[in-house]
């Protein structure tokens, strides 16, 4: 007897947690095989709130252009729990393990392009044959821009209630253009955000989808920490497109310093307006979504 209705629909998904290598570190994600071309807003919407996992990637195979077999295409939509988003970096690299992982499309595929609905075409691809080697995604940079001063006071309020003590405010900016549901706050690295108790209000009052505090790294080992809010604390890699202080060919390190940690490696590409943004991600579980 079948434990599923005959007029069931069903799809693979995985659980996986990006920017670590360890199964409870970096940020997770679902990324399920269910095509977001043919299937309802509201039908990926009620899936991703059944998961209710800070984001979840569905994904269906596009024809690839030219005769490269080592180059497969996908559409991609993210949903968090909540709503669907026009972008998501820790997804991506998700989608990415997943497909290299299970080898879905043939061990001789080493480059992934994700189509997303309004941020072009996004790329991944693994940088060794080892089964725990990081993954790069390349993306547009972002640029960013000072809030007015007005701005700044009423985000300053929100920041620290949410601390529950005033930080020492460097910088306040938002993202432009595809990137304007970004909030980038710099503070001092004083402020110890590592160990502050922080609020979700700092992810729902701001205006912003994204809310990345960073500061200075204490420990010499990477050049800034952050924390990001979407309105939970998480690592979600889109805030690091918006970053200014990149030279070219620089390699940036990045830490987590939220309750699940995690890392990443951040690069300007020469002579382009993109960014390459390298971590590791971990398969926590796998299943079968019936509806």
């Amino acid at each position: 007897m079948s434990l599923h209705p005959s007029n069931s629909l069903s799809f693979e998904y995985y659980l996986v947690s990006a920017f670590s290598n360890r199964p409870f570190g970096g940020n997770p994600a679902v990324v399920a095989f269910l095509d977001p071309n043919e299937t309802s807003e509201n039908i990926l919407a009620e899936v991703a709130a059944t998961f209710k996992q800070p984001m979840t990637a569905f994904l269906s195979n596009e024809p690839s252009f030219g005769a490269d077999v080592t180059v497969k295409r996908f559409s991609v939509r993210f949903f968090t729990a909540e709503r669907e988003a026009s972008l998501c970096i820790h997804a991506t690299l998700a989608a990415a393990k997943t497909i290299f992982q299970t080898a879905r499309l043939g061990e001789e595929v080493k480059l992934l392009e994700f189509v997303t609905k309004t941020h072009g075409v996004v790329t991944a691809r693994k940088l060794s044959d080892n089964p725990e080697s990081w993954i790069e995604v390349e993306l547009i940079k972002g640029d960013i821009a000072e809030v007015a001063d007005a701005e700044k006071k009423r985000i300053t309020n929100i920041v620290n209630e949410a601390f529950g003590k005033p930080l020492t405010i460097h910088h306040v900016a938002k993202g432009m253009g595809m990137y304007e549901h970004c909030l980038l706050i710099e503070v001092d690295e004083k402020d110890d955000i590592k160990n502050s108790q922080v609020s979700t209000k700092l992810g729902k009052e701001t205006g912003y989808s994204i809310n990345a505090i960073t500061a200075r790294s204490t420990t010499g080992n990477e050049h800034f920490a952050s924390r990001v809010f979407v309105p939970f604390d998480s690592l979600g890699g889109e805030d690091y497109a918006t970053e200014q202080a990149i030279s070219d060919g620089e390699e940036i390190r990045a830490i987590h310093v939220g309750r699940r940690g995690g890392d990443l490696r951040i690069f300007l590409v020469h002579g382009q307006p993109k960014l390459r943004i390298r971590g590791q991600a971990t398969t926590i579980a796998s299943g079968i979504f019936s509806f």
